[in-house]
């Protein structure tokens, strides 16, 4: 029996008081069972004597084991109700009638309510704090794969759990040390770390083109084989059709009713300025014949004639009146006859101004007139030729296009849009050929993709234009150096993996489509970052943790969320600062110990070292 006690020294040595939940001979006594509850007097810590009554029509918390009309974690509005009450248990932060740490028992009258005997689901022992009490696992966690090295499991970090609140007081300093317990500072430490994933090569969707036929028709000659290297403009493939033919000749009757447009325009301008320069000094001329002279080089049509026969008139009823005058004087000429002339002067000047106006109007009339003919068909001639744009007709094609041959108007070059390698040829002469239809693919192979499945729980390490190393399981002996360049912003629902793109470049051409391989994508290149040694770590069922130490016998578990890992040690990107004092052989240990049931007698009773 001796030798069996002393062959359980080390867990002896280790045994610890949770202060949190026992007293452990600090001063303060192991709570009991009270005679008077929050509830009803004499009954006893559980259901019976929640100030709240359960109520199990919102169903049942199968991580906490209470009802969810009383389950304080879930809902966080209920803890004023409960403290108001009196039923709070501050050490553990969850309602005295709940808490299973100071009162065992209640766990077996809760779960007397849950209608399935034992809800589907429910979380196993140790996977939430306060409501189930826990039991050591039976080994430590085994780390996965990450990378060149291992991973450590990083599932969430639960805001809920009370893990944090818990203390791990020893008996005594030298407990820890005659335990093995040792800890390492947290400290800034280079370490250099990938995760690998799976990959498929694809071609630059930015470098590759699907060439299509806009026309329908029948394929004449195909120009392009597959394999074949082609620059941006090449002809492909010459497709014969009517639909082409019919969209040119209409292009070549309105560009040629544009010409006629824009040259009745321009000749209505040339009108129109004649006449204003004419209508401007007409006025100033001395004589019928100076305004025939200054304006013989002036053609404005019947204009001119019309002005000058105007002006004529003018001038001779001025001079009518003129010799009337004088003959009046001279007693000659009857003043009938004066007022005669008068008049005749009054009714040419009338007549002339009359003109005048008229051809002004006439002349500003006819000009927007020609303007507007001139625009319609200018507008008409370029609707058409947008039609040949969509069509794929380039601007110097359309521009030749009156003076091209009729045997022309039929043919469609299907043109190559940018320089590479026909991937992929779907064209035979003779065929039909109806809009849409793909006939050809274009790569340029310079450079391709690879797509990877990127496992979940390796997200938060990742980012835009960390560099990657590819293998292509082809071809062996070869890597090809690449950068991440596009993350998902969605996970697969059934893979639960995220999509990511890398660039490779591909000068030799060996990086071929569909070929499967694996990237490993570096996220720390001896990079100093906050580390702790992965032994410190350890996971109890919701979140990471590490034991710090805060005192010669007092140690407390933290949350933390973890990074990349390194040569055994690990990234803490949450949960530490630099200089923490971190358990790091014998926090197995203690995580076991924080995760019973029932812990503390038998370690405020055994002296070390007995």
């Amino acid at each position: 029996m001796k030798q069996k006690l002393m062959g359980n020294t080390v867990w002896i040595l280790l045994a610890v008081c949770i202060a949190a939940s026992q007293g452990c001979k600090e001063g303060k006594e192991p709570k009991g069972q009270a005679s008077v509850t929050a509830g009803k007097p004499g009954a006893a810590f559980g259901p019976d004597t929640s100030p709240l009554p359960p109520d199990l029509s919102k169903g049942w918390c199968a991580g906490h084991g209470v009802p969810e009309s009383v389950c304080t974690r879930c809902d966080d509005s209920l803890i004023e109700k409960f403290k108001a009450a009196g039923d709070w248990c501050k050490e553990h932060g969850l309602p005295e009638t709940q808490c299973t740490r100071c009162h065992p028992e209640v766990k077996e009258r809760w779960e007397k309510l849950n209608p399935a005997g034992k809800a589907p689901g429910a979380a196993p022992p140790g996977d939430e704090h306060g409501s189930l009490p826990a039991t050591p696992d039976s080994a430590p966690p085994g780390p996965a794969g990450k990378g060149g090295g291992q991973r450590l499991l990083t599932g969430a970090t639960d805001p809920l759990c009370q893990v944090e609140q818990t203390q791990i007081r020893l008996r005594d300093p030298s407990v820890a040390q005659q335990s093995g317990i040792i800890t390492e500072p947290a400290a800034m430490r280079r370490i250099t770390a990938t995760v690998e994933s799976p990959g498929e090569i694809a071609f630059d969707q930015s470098r590759l083109a699907h060439v299509t036929s806009r026309v329908k028709g029948v394929l004449h000659s195909v120009y392009a084989e597959l394999g074949a290297t082609v620059q941006p403009g090449d002809v492909l493939a010459v497709i014969e059709s009517p639909q082409l033919a019919e969209a040119k000749s209409r292009y070549i009757e309105l560009h040629e009713k544009h010409a006629l447009a824009q040259a009745d325009f321009d000749r209505a301008k040339l009108i129109h300025d004649g006449i204003k320069k004419i209508l401007e000094q007409c006025e100033t001329l001395p004589s019928t014949e100076a305004m025939r002279k200054a304006f013989a080089d002036v053609r404005v049509g019947e204009v001119k004639s019309r002005l000058l026969t105007a002006h004529s008139e003018l001038e001779l009823a001025r001079l009518t009146l003129e010799r009337e005058s004088r003959l009046r004087e001279q007693k000659i000429s009857s003043e009938q006859e004066f007022d005669s002339a008068r008049n005749q002067l009054q009714a040419a000047q009338a007549g002339f101004h009359a003109a005048h106006e008229e051809i002004e109007f006439s002349s500003e009339r006819d000009l927007l007139a020609a303007e507007k003919a001139m625009r319609v068909a200018r507008s008409a001639a370029q609707a058409a030729q947008r039609e040949l744009h969509v069509l794929g007709i380039a601007d110097e094609a359309v521009l030749a296009l009156p003076n091209a041959a009729d045997v022309g108007l039929l043919n469609y070059q299907l043109r190559s849009p940018l320089a590479g390698q026909v991937v992929e040829r779907h064209a035979v002469v003779g065929e039909a050929v109806d809009e849409g239809k793909e006939l050809f693919a274009v790569a340029d192979v310079s450079a391709v993709w690879m797509m990877l499945d990127v496992p979940e729980r390796d997200l938060i390490e990742l980012r835009v234009g960390l560099p990657a190393l590819a293998t292509i399981d082809g071809l062996p002996g070869h890597s090809f150096e690449a950068r991440l360049a596009w993350i998902s912003a969605s996970v697969d629902d059934r893979k639960r993996t995220v999509r990511a793109r890398a660039e490779i470049s591909n000068p030799d051409g060996l990086l071929r489509a569909n070929m499967f391989g694996q990237a490993r994508i570096m996220l720390h290149d001896n990079e100093e970052v906050l580390t702790v040694s992965s032994e410190a770590v350890q996971t109890d069922g919701c979140c990471q943790l590490v034991f710090v130490k805060e005192g010669e016998a007092l140690f407390r578990p933290r949350k933390v969320v973890l990074g990349a890992e390194s040569r055994g040690y690990v990234e803490i990107h949450r949960g530490l600062q630099l200089g923490d004092a971190v358990v790091t052989a014998g926090s197995f240990l203690m995580k076991t110990e924080i995760l019973k049931g029932n812990i503390g007698a038998g370690c405020c009773e055994v002296e070390p070292g007995r």
